[in-house]
């Protein structure tokens, strides 16, 4: 099959050094000149040559406009315009290698079509003939089974048709990327078997087999390049991989907005789950504060126990008799006192005897202890209830009572903390260190609480 060859620069008309803002322009103004919805009111033949030249066009544009094609494409453009070898025959030159470079062109088929000038039809026969040349030439090295050919897996693969699957069409290409050739290449030998034989001496023997090596590996590794360059270029232009492409954009932009959107919800839910967890948790603190409060504040007296916070017993019993004793000592003349020693003693016995609440019912024991004795200390006694002041018995008994209403301690549940009196609690709650502590416990609650819901949440 013979093609038409023409440079893409020509067909352009830009020169070979031309930029890419050049090579586009220059495309948009040729584009518009031959596309086919420009030249209706011409006649048949001139239609079709427009078509013609507006895919010369196209495929042109393609070219120039990858810098990697490009760059290929000026390396090779001298054999591709040449037209180089369409298929070989056998020998041991290498000319039962397929040429691929004519067909890196898209002007070489004819559409999509399945026909046999279309791009399956057309690379169909290319690929086929790639391995046919591998075949051949494992057979002039002197192979016999093709099952151990290196590359024979490419037997079991083929390009398809249009309306191949995509599982054929992937495997076909994941195949013919990774293309080595099973060949020797020993054809590319710049010492021959005799030229060896007739080495002076083993050294210089080495040195050309050496050469021939590396000769071999040059030659190789151009071949594979230029099937691999041809795999790209047939695969850029695959009308199924870029179907195959826009429809795994598409699933994966669903994907991604599904995604987002759950993403979405699940941050609504735990904004929700955190605020109403923050108005619980703010009710809980509130609650625990005055709690705390109200168990600092307990009165002594209210306790089934005589023990107070610090596990002292009887401490304020104790100290409701000295402070007793102390005012019934400032309210009694000297006289008086005289006389109730006098008495043996017996009003300070009995006033030892009792609490600080039964200080009437005291005095009237004394008297009755009094009357046994002498009137004297009697009338003394009486005399003694009748200079009590009103005013100083009522403070005293007002004193008394705050006495036993305050409590002995206040505690800080928060930092675990007695105090001897409200002043000092009362400071304490204001001061700086309580207040970082409770910041710090109220942070601690709520990370423990966020942590439990988001457990809840998974």
């Amino acid at each position: 099959m013979t093609y038409q060859t023409k440079c893409h620069y020509e067909i352009l008309s830009v020169p070979r050094d031309a930029d890419a803002a050049t090579i586009k322009k220059a495309h948009r103004r040729l584009a518009l000149q031959h596309h086919p919805d420009k030249n209706v009111n011409k006649s048949e033949e001139e239609q079709h040559a427009s078509a013609a030249e507006f895919k010369l066009i196209q495929a042109a544009y393609e070219c120039l406009s990858d810098p990697v094609e490009r760059r290929w494409y000026d390396e090779h453009r001298e054999m591709i315009l040449r037209g180089g070898v369409a298929a070989g025959g056998g020998g041991d030159d290498g000319s039962f290698l397929f040429d691929v470079m004519n067909f890196q062109f898209a002007g070489c088929y004819d559409g999509y079509g399945d026909d046999e000038n279309s791009f399956y039809g057309v690379y169909n026969m290319v690929f086929t003939g790639i391995f046919e040349g591998e075949k051949n030439g494992f057979v002039s090295e002197g192979g016999i089974d093709f099952t151990q050919m290196s590359n024979y897996h490419l037997a079991e693969v083929t390009l398809g048709s249009s309306r191949s699957e995509w599982s054929e069409v992937s495997s076909f290409y994941s195949a013919w990327e990774s293309f080595t050739s099973c060949l020797s290449f020993a054809w590319e030998d710049v010492y021959h078997l005799d030229d060896l034989r007739e080495a002076p001496n083993r050294r210089i023997r080495r040195l050309m087999e050496d050469d021939n090596k590396k000769k071999r590996k040059v030659a190789k590794k151009e071949r594979v390049d230029e099937v691999c360059a041809l795999v790209r270029f047939v695969k850029r232009r695959d009308p199924r991989v870029t179907k195959q492409k826009e429809m795994t954009a598409q699933e994966q932009h669903k994907k991604e907005a599904a995604k987002k959107k759950e993403a979405a919800i699940r941050k609504e839910e735990v904004a929700a789950a955190k605020e109403k967890w923050l108005a619980q948790a703010e009710q809980n603190m509130r609650e625990q504060e005055a709690a705390d409060l109200d168990a600092g504040r307990i009165r002594l007296a209210d306790l089934d126990s005589d023990e107070d916070y610090s596990g002292k017993r009887g401490r304020n019993k104790k100290k409701g008799k000295r402070n007793k004793g102390k005012k019934n000592r400032q309210v009694y003349s000297s006289d008086e006192e005289f006389d109730c020693e006098q008495a043996g003693g017996v009003a300070d016995s009995s006033t030892d005897s009792v609490n600080g609440q039964q200080d009437n019912d005291n005095n009237d024991n004394d008297v009755s202890a009094l009357d046994a004795t002498t009137p004297e200390a009697i009338s003394g006694q009486t005399q003694n209830n009748n200079t009590l002041e009103p005013d100083t018995v009522s403070s005293e008994n007002e004193c008394s009572s705050e006495e036993e209403s305050e409590p002995d301690s206040w505690r800080c549940e928060c930092c675990r903390k007695d105090f001897k009196s409200e002043k000092q609690f009362d400071n304490h709650i204001k001061s700086k260190k309580h207040k970082e502590t409770l910041k710090k416990f109220e942070k601690k609650v709520q990370k423990e609480a966020v942590n439990s819901m988001m457990q809840d949440l998974g």
